[in-house]
């Protein structure tokens, strides 16, 4: 008798693929909001 087929096996790559790409977009944002929250005070620093 054959085994059935698994089919989270077949579709585990195309998952982690996603995943992957949701991480590193969330990472991009999250560095843009930190530098663009400290921009303001780093030229108010640099302006005295």
């Amino acid at each position: 008798m054959p085994k059935p087929k698994n089919n989270l096996r077949t579709n585990h790559k195309q998952v982690d693929f996603i995943l992957v790409i949701t991480v590193f977009a969330m990472l991009a944002l999250g560095i843009v909001m930190v530098l663009s929250a400290s921009s303001p005070s780093a030229l108010a620093e640099d302006r005295k």
